[in-house]
């Protein structure tokens, strides 16, 4: 289990309230006034969940520096709403959120877009739990599990509610907790809801009455406006009237402050929403996202300074394999599993193998399928893959291209020429995860590439004619495949017809290219002989032998 470091929230919580909010928190500026990067800086604005789950202080902040000493990263903990909005002040290079209905806003803003690139990168993903307390007065588990029926689960609370016996803690505004928690209220039934606005991420919250011209929450809904551990620490000590406090929260968040000891009341009384409970089974999937600042944004301020290259370099890191198995590796140990699985590049799956060895002209094909690791994405269809061969001591190229059908399956035709390792590979992919959002929701997925093994290949010369003619036999023929690189030969045995064994009568130097021979020998007169060529070219090709022909010396 990794370290715990000695800013814990064990010691935070015991600060928890709105007087030391900043010290939860971590840095807070003000989007009025611009904040300036400089070359040596990496300020990344984002949510609370990464800061909270102190993912940012054991993984990313010191995995980035130690690979890019040149930056010292800055996080500046917000909800995903004001992180956005702190990004379009020039407050930040970088942005790390998790709310498709705000992110689109985010890179659909401009021209230009606050996003130096199309969308966003994807970066890891985790899913939410719903907290409460061990007695769940509420009703929400079955046989004292999890239901795995989030929205049963608001549905409970919220009648339970109603009769004044529990209560629910939200952060309140638009952080990507809270957008989940509105798209939840917005499926359930028999509870009196409001409309949030597109702007604020859409979805319902809770009503003390249908006039929603002036909406008013229940009494037994409370917002806090604080950050994802501080609200998970409030429901914790529940100081609401009546008691029996839930909460939805991240996963890596509660499994850090459970860890830490900072919570006494709270356990996970739902999670992993069911295929067959409305919503689905994705419902409660959480996706992190990585932005870098545009520096065209803000062209017209001069107070905005911008570190694109330290942005790029973060995101690249975030992206990258030793960044993707740092997060992936983060409370791997803890008793819930890892928070926190990475998701950067999609993975190739191979339904087929090489064989080991192939005769030289057999055509191969091989199958597989590429998909996002996100539940619930889209299949990646169209996608261009491709087949590349290294051959031994040489560089790898391309053999094979295809592309993806409509459910992310590919078919790739090639015929080795040579002894080789092959690897198949997908590129960089741009990515419409939810096409129904207005504007619609991108991410970029990341090249990928798996090794599918190695095949060697058995040379096939074949000896098309054979004359003599006074003493001289001619051999001619053709070599599969053709001649790779210089070293290559061609063997000719020659043994009398009644004989068992043939031996060496010639070796023939092959130029690079050929894929013929002509070969004259000496053979003695009056004898009927049996003849056969080996086509050799150590390491490129495995030598192979032409089958036997015969020819009467006169």
């Amino acid at each position: 289990m990794i370290s715990r470091p000695a800013h814990s929230i064990r010691r935070r919580a015991a600060l928890a309230s709105v007087g030391a909010l900043a010290v939860l928190t971590g840095m807070v500026l003000i989007p009025g006034s611009a904040q300036a990067d400089t070359s040596s800086t990496v300020t990344v604005v984002g949510t609370s969940d990464v800061f909270d789950s102190d993912l940012i202080q054991q993984v990313i902040k010191p995995g980035f520096e130690a690979a890019y000493p040149q930056y010292t990263l800055n996080y500046v903990s917000q909800g995903t709403g004001a992180a956005i909005t702190y990004a379009e002040a020039g407050t930040a290079s970088a942005l790390l959120v998790h709310a498709a209905s705000l992110e689109n806003q985010f890179v659909a803003s401009g021209p230009p877009s606050f996003s130096y690139e199309q969308y966003g990168r994807a970066i890891f993903y985790g899913d939410y739990v719903l907290l409460g307390p061990a007695a769940d007065p509420a009703g929400v588990m079955s046989g004292g599990q999890p239901s795995h029926d989030i929205v049963s689960a608001f549905q409970k609370i919220a009648a339970a509610g109603q009769d004044g016996t529990v209560n629910f803690v939200s952060r309140g505004g638009t952080p990507g907790t809270t957008v989940e928690e509105h798209g939840i209220w917005a499926l359930t039934t028999g509870v009196t809801t409001c409309p949030v606005s597109t702007p604020n991420g859409g979805g319902s919250v809770p009503n003390a009455d249908s006039n929603c011209g002036t909406p008013t929450l229940p009494s037994w809904y409370h917002t806090t406006g604080l950050t994802q551990g501080p609200n998970v620490v409030a429901a914790d000590a529940c100081n609401f009237t009546g008691g029996n406090c839930y909460a939805l929260t991240d996963r890596g968040t509660f499994q850090f402050l459970e860890q830490e000891g900072a919570l006494s009341n709270l356990r996970v009384v739902d999670n992993d929403n069911a295929a067959s409970a409305p919503g689905g089974a994705n419902l409660l999937i959480n996706s992190f996202h990585a932005y870098a600042i545009n520096p065209a944004a803000f062209s017209s301020n001069p107070n905005v300074h911008i570190n694109l290259p330290g942005a790029l370099a973060f995101l690249d890191w975030l992206t990258s394999p030793a960044g993707q198995n740092a997060v992936n590796s983060y409370q791997a140990s803890d008793p819930g599993g890892p928070s926190f699985h990475k998701d950067a590049a999609p993975q190739i799956t191979m339904r087929s193998t090489l064989p080991a060895t192939v005769k030289s002209g057999q055509k191969l094909i091989v199958t597989g399928s590429l998909t996002n690791v996100v539940p619930g994405t889209p299949p990646l269809a169209g996608v261009e893959m491709t087949l590349s061969a290294k051959p031994n001591g040489g560089s790898s190229s391309s053999v094979a291209t295809t592309t993806t059908d409509a459910n992310g399956n590919f078919t790739l035709h090639f015929t080795p020429t040579a002894d080789a390792s092959y690897t198949v590979s997908s590129p960089a992919i741009s990515q419409i995860e939810n096409s129904s959002l207005s504007p619609v929701y991108g991410d970029l997925l990341q090249p990928t590439s798996v090794p599918i093994g190695k095949s060697t290949v058995t040379g096939a010369p074949t000896i098309s004619s054979v004359k003599a003619h006074t003493g001289t036999v001619t051999i001619k023929g053709t070599l599969s495949p053709r001649v790779s690189g210089s070293g290559a030969k061609l063997v000719v045995y020659a043994g009398h017809a009644s004989a068992a064994g043939l031996h060496v009568v010639s070796t023939v130097a092959l130029s690079n290219g050929a894929k013929a021979f002509t070969v004259k020998v000496k053979l003695r007169r009056g004898i009927t002989w049996k003849v056969r060529v080996k086509y050799v070219n150590t390491g490129t090709i495995t030598a192979g032998t032409s089958a036997a022909s015969s020819v009467h010396v006169t």
